[in-house]
């Protein structure tokens, strides 16, 4: 506390110096002032050189700029300046772990009843806060886990690893008061924790739950098209959310053109999504991202399950390598399609003339390696492969007859390794190595076709056809974690990707042969091999301003080099919280992300041939700027949010009219045409996350548009995104009947989506206006669309259905029946919508035929415990 007594004079200071003793700065004040500066010579001499700089400061002000960085305090009592020591703060510090199974857990919270401060565990499971000496009454809390209380008599830096028990088994646990990782309570709005229970629990289509489908209920979210696991956020594609497994980038996330998503819930330990207010440690897309780290494995006993869904299996095993130090975990997912196809067909070919062969199966695994070298030292190693393969072939039991196959396989790889080191109490460090490969390949064969003008001169044919496409990134990480004190915890680091793209690499092998002529040729269409290399800093504060005032302040900085061009770009990242009240808050937040890479598809539905390709001398990187305000409160364990948005996209990439909307790397620079893109809205949302009835109740009203002034586009007028659903209402709910029966419900009402039409029909005689084609046209020899998606669909609504049913045995394994119903009421959602032209009496018209995916899907799967 500062007291000054009035004076009519103001002393006033001015010094110019640097790296001098303390002393020597309180000494020359005390001459330019005529105050007296009071205090113990051993409180200042270890300030041995202090540099500062006043000119004509009024003397408060030079005091307050003094001490600011120093563990002083002053007080000012009349003439005189009492200096005297702040009391020394420590610092606790460590993992928070599963007690049955060793592993991290991933921001569990840690708040200290007694000071009031709180803190997060990180990624690896670390926490740090610093604390006044004395009694310390530690609460660590985990979804899902007991809480526990950890007493201390605090007089020194402390080091303490933490475990929690699985509260699966015990009665509810009630909690009063708001917890540090509550979103009142939070400084980022626009981030969502899922856990994973609630991903295994909600009603699974085909019987697979999955995270992205999960997401797609949330406010702000799109899933795009019936069925699939595409994701739009806040008026964004599909190629601006960055998913990331293990810190590593997923650049193609489906398995069945997108009923699945490439995440096996078994392997997934936690899952963060933001869709605003971005740590500064992520970039390089524009809408999102999703962190999904996986499961370490337990470090105590073994244990795993095995599961079967209506077209899919999936079973895990995890446990100890060396028991309370290293751990693995092995996830493996594979469909089964191709088993229920393989003796249909072996009955079509029993007797027929042309044997018909064909198939489907995807596949990933997941597996993580971890291994402690100290208490302040662990590795890890992290792996993923899935694939996706398909074929389709006949052979010819007519020799002169043809053979063909067609096979498609696409998937990915991806593996890291890192290192966790704390550094000292206050730092904690990680190193990581990654490798990402995506890339899809298509054989086409044509052979033992034979034709013959007389049977002395046969004539044979053979035809191969290879095309592939692929994406390759290696990368450096290095980050930072440092808590210098109970008011800032600093991130800072960077890393360094080196980009292989293959966008296109085709070939033809011809082979022909006769009687006389044996002649091979390989005709090479495309080749194409760009290299790109991505360097990026980061560094972020989170500061505890006052009690009421907490703010993040950060900024990125990029570096992207290709083809002898290189961009830069500074992403600032701020946001801060005010509470207004003990359980209501506000927050603001604004983010700029830049994006150097762009996805050419040819389809509202993902496919393997769609292609990433960097940004080019012609082609820059797209970046967007996002506002997002909002009020939160907590009333009766219910959270309540209310959050505004406003997003401004440029330099957005779209196909030009009436050109090829092809998903080919050759001359793609030529076809498209570069424009902006505008997102606003408002989304509101309770959630209950406790008790017997849980989940969210969530609404959406947003609206998403594009605009190309070049003219390239819709002839340079704006038009709705695809995606621009203006209202969107999310129900989900799960009720435990007991601890043998819970219950799942979840409803989705979406407007509808835009699609664009040919709805013009001409003959080459009719002119075309600036806006549109001139009146009724009846000779169609042409076609074309008025405008850019200019028709809607009609609303999108679906309610599912489930329900689980456990059965607890004696050894502890647990068999899980899953029941769901998908689509209960059976409401025609269609799957996709194409024009059908037709004509009465002379006239022609259009009208829009649509295929329907499902209208009710039932669904069982199984799964076993042990």
């Amino acid at each position: 506390m500062i007291t000054l007594e009035r004076t009519d004079l103001v002393p006033t200071v001015t010094l110019n110096v640097r790296q001098v003793p303390l002393q020597d700065i309180l000494e020359e004040m005390q001459r330019q002032t005529g105050m007296i500066f009071s205090y113990e010579s051993s409180v200042i001499d270890e300030f041995k050189r202090v540099s500062f700089i006043a000119h004509d400061e009024s003397f408060a002000y030079c005091l307050k700029r003094l001490f600011a960085p120093l563990p002083l305090t002053y007080r000012i009592i009349g003439q005189y300046v009492i200096v005297k020591g702040k009391p020394r703060m420590f610092t606790v510090s460590g993992f928070v772990r599963d007690s049955a199974s060793y592993e991290s857990l991933i921001s569990a919270t840690l708040f200290d009843r007694l000071s009031g401060r709180g803190t997060i565990s990180n990624n690896y499971g670390f926490y740090s806060i610093t604390l006044p000496p004395g009694k310390v009454v530690l609460r660590v809390s985990f979804v899902g886990y007991e809480p526990k209380a950890v007493y201390i008599n605090l007089a020194k830096d402390t080091m303490i690893d933490i475990s929690l028990r699985s509260s699966t088994r015990i009665g509810e646990i009630i909690v009063t008061g708001l917890e540090p990782h509550s979103e009142v309570l939070s400084s980022r709005p626009g981030v969502v924790n899922i856990p994973k229970n609630k991903v295994t629990t909600l009603p699974a289509l085909l019987g697979e739950a999955d995270i992205v489908k999960t997401l797609q209920r949330l406010p702000g979210t799109t899933m795009g098209t019936e069925g699939m696991t595409g994701l739009y956020v806040r008026g964004g594609d599909a190629d601006e959310n960055l998913y990331l497994l293990d810190g590593n980038p997923v650049y193609h996330t489906n398995h069945v053109l997108g009923f699945f998503s490439a995440f096996n819930p078994d392997a997934i330990k936690s899952t963060t999504f933001y869709k605003e207010s971005f740590p500064a440690e992520y970039g390089g897309r524009l809408s999102s991202v999703i962190d999904v780290r996986t499961d370490d494995g337990d470090r105590k006993e073994y244990h795993g399950n095995l599961s079967i869904g209506f077209l899919a299996a999936r079973a895990n095993f995890e446990g100890p390598i060396i028991k309370d130090r290293s751990s693995f975990n092995v996830s493996f997912r594979r469909s089964w399609m191709d088993l229920i196809t393989w003796p249909v067909l072996m009955s079509l070919n029993k007797d027929a003339d042309r044997k018909i062969h064909g198939y489907y199966n995807f596949y990933d695994i997941n597996a993580k390696v971890n291994y402690s070298f100290s208490d302040r030292s662990m590795a890890y190693v992290s792996f993923y492969m899935g694939s996706d393969n398909y074929l389709d072939g006949e052979d010819s039991e007519d020799p002169y007859g043809a053979d063909r196959i067609f096979r498609w396989i696409w998937g990915n790889l991806i593996t890291s390794t890192g290192w966790n080191y704390v550094l000292n109490n206050k730092l904690f460090a990680t190193f990581s190595i990654g490798y990402t490969r995506y890339r899809s390949n298509i054989l086409q064969k044509e052979d033992a076709y034979v034709s013959a003008i007389d049977e002395k001169h046969p004539q044979s044919y053979f035809q191969e056809g290879h095309s592939s496409s692929a994406m390759q990134d290696m990368s450096l990480r290095a980050s930072f974690d440092y808590r210098p004190n109970a008011m800032h915890l600093i991130r800072f680091g960077g890393d360094y990707l080196f980009h292989n793209f293959r966008p296109e690499q085709s070939y033809m092998d011809t082979w022909y042969k006769d009687s006389v002529v044996s002649q091979k040729t390989n005709t090479v269409f495309s080749n194409s091999l760009i290299r790109g290399h991505e360097a990026s800093a980061f560094f972020e504060d989170e500061m505890r301003l006052t009690d009421h005032l907490r703010a993040n302040i950060g900024a990125r900085y990029t570096l992207f080099h290709v083809q002898k061009e290189t961009y830069q770009s500074i992403q600032p990242r701020i946001s801060a919280r005010y509470m207004i009240l003990r359980n209501l808050s506000a927050k603001v937040s604004y983010s700029k992300m830049n994006q150097y890479i762009h996805l050419l598809s040819n389809s509202y539905v993902s496919q393997p041939t769609d292609i990433w390709v960097p940004v080019t001398e012609r082609i820059g990187p797209m970046n967007s700027h996002q506002i997002t305000g909002g009020l939160y409160y907590r009333l009766e364990r219910i959270d309540y949010s209310a959050e505004v948005y406003y997003k401004r996209l440029n330099n957005l990439v779209d196909y030009k009219d009436n050109g090829l909307a092809l998903s080919s790397f050759s001359g793609w620079e030529d076809r498209v045409g570069l424009g902006r893109g505008r997102a606003y809205g408002m989304e509101l949302m309770a959630k209950k996350n406790s008790g017997r009835l849980s989940g969210w109740l969530a609404y959406t009203l947003s609206w998403s548009d594009r605009w190309f002034p070049d003219g390239s586009v819709n002839k340079g007028r704006r038009f709705p995104a695809k995606y621009d659903n203006r209202h969107k209402i999310d129900m989900v709910a799960t009720y435990k009947l007991s601890s043998k029966v819970e219950l799942t419900s979840a409803w989705m009402y979406a407007s509808g989506n835009h699609i664009t039409i040919m709805d013009q029909m001409y003959n080459a005689a009719v002119s075309q206006s600036d806006n549109s084609y001139y009146g009724s046209i009846y000779n169609p020899y042409g076609y074309s669309a008025s405008s850019r998606n200019n028709y809607q669909l009609p609303p999108y609504h679906r309610l599912d259905l489930g329900a689980n049913f456990y059965k607890y045995r004696k050894k502890g394994q647990i068999s899980i029946w899953n029941v769901s119903v998908c689509n209960v009421y059976m409401r025609p959602n269609p799957f996709m919508v194409s024009p059908v032209y037709y004509s009465i009496n002379g006239k022609r018209y259009v009208r829009l035929q649509e295929t329907i995916l499902f209208r009710c899907f039932p669904s069982v799967s199984y799964t076993y415990k042990f």
